[in-house]
């Protein structure tokens, strides 16, 4: 497998962003960042007007962000951006008759009442069919802890020291969705360069230079082809499937990290996103590049939890299983990086496929 990192939803200037195209991509090739998801409220024109491709090693892709006044919906391999003003059952059906990938937006975003800004947390339940969910929004995190005035300021100066890591709500939902199907977490920048007054004095909130190498997503891929269509069919295949984990760069490079299921020999047996039926792996192992607090949780609770750069555990019987790293700075713990689960079945037959069309696998 071949690890790839990259950055998923961000706006330019086609919705609220402010930086154009040309811009953006040389602020992700100058990251080193291999693929690109653009996600631009209510519109897939960038497809028509910039195409998708590469830019350099940067793989740029084109999707949207389905955006009512709330249940924002990311979209990923569309090839049209359904209405906002219908149900939103409705659009996401829509999408998954495309083939496209879809992920519940900032399910729990809090708003900034400092700047009058509400909520755009997801409300509509129930619902079904969507690929997965953005467990952790850049964006969201950030302004949700902004509080006071005096507050605020310093979260402009020192932003990654205001990160609380994913809402425990959207873990919580995470974790219970995932028990009866597949659901694809994925962490998400919602970067749109703010700027406030002019240059010099000009004040911009999370740059997109800066964001590029933040909250991003590692994603196995089996190769990674020069060929736009190959390379596009390799990521969206392998996000369906879950095989990816996402993680705050500003913290460090979590690059080689593994979370897996072995057998009795020691052997691999299951990886991050696959589903097995129970007994399942008898041994479950994660490995971090570097020492950090490393926990593997079962269906929300943790179940093992140590200090170092290896843990493991047996593993306890069905169960949706994952695991959470933080790294430790100044006596205090920051949020790392969160892996996909391995999912453990009760019955036999009731691993299902992840809510993907087949044109990803």
């Amino acid at each position: 497998m071949q690890e790839i990192v990259g950055a998923i939803h961000g706006h330019s200037t086609y919705s609220d962003g402010t930086g154009s195209f040309p811009e953006i991509l040389a602020a992700a090739q100058a990251a080193g960042l291999d693929f690109l998801a653009m996600t631009d409220h209510d519109t897939l024109q960038p497809l028509q007007d910039i195409g998708e491709g590469f830019h350099g090693k940067t793989l740029l892709l084109i999707g949207c962000e389905v955006s009512p006044p709330t249940n924002h919906l990311l979209a990923l391999g569309a090839s049209t951006c359904p209405s906002r003003d219908q149900p939103p059952q409705d659009y996401i059906d829509e999408l998954r008759a495309q083939g496209a990938l879809t992920f519940l937006a900032h399910p729990h975003d809090r708003g900034v009442p400092l700047a009058k800004i509400p909520s755009y947390r997801w409300d509509a339940w129930p619902i079904d069919r969507y690929t997965g969910i953005e467990v952790w929004n850049h964006l969201s995190d950030w302004s949700g802890n902004l509080g006071k005035l005096p507050h605020a300021l310093r979260g402009v100066v020192k932003p990654h020291s205001f990160l609380a890591g994913p809402e425990a709500e959207t873990l919580a939902l995470w974790d219970e969705a995932g028990r009866t199907r597949r659901v694809v977490g994925i962490g998400g920048l919602d970067v749109h360069d703010v700027r406030i007054g002019r240059r010099p004095l000009q004040l911009r909130v999370f740059p997109y230079p800066f964001a590029f190498r933040a909250l991003l997503c590692h994603v196995l891929v089996p190769d990674w082809p020069p060929a736009l269509e190959d390379a596009k069919t390799a990521l969206l295949a392998a996000v369906a499937a879950g095989r990816l984990y996402f993680a705050n760069h500003a913290m460090g490079d979590p690059r080689g990290l593994a979370f897996r299921g072995l057998t009795a020999a020691g052997d691999e047996a299951v990886q991050m996103g696959d589903e097995c039926e129970a007994p399942g792996p008898r041994r479950l192992q994660l490995t971090a590049p570097r020492a950090a607090d490393l926990r593997i949780l079962r269906d929300g609770q943790v179940i093992a939890h140590s200090f170092g750069r290896d843990l493991a555990c047996e593993v306890g019987g069905a169960g949706v299983y994952r695991a959470e790293l933080r790294i430790r700075r100044g006596g205090r713990l920051y949020p790392w990086a969160f892996t996909n689960p391995i999912y453990i079945r009760r019955a036999p037959g009731a691993a299902v496929k992840a809510a993907a069309a087949d044109r990803w696998r």
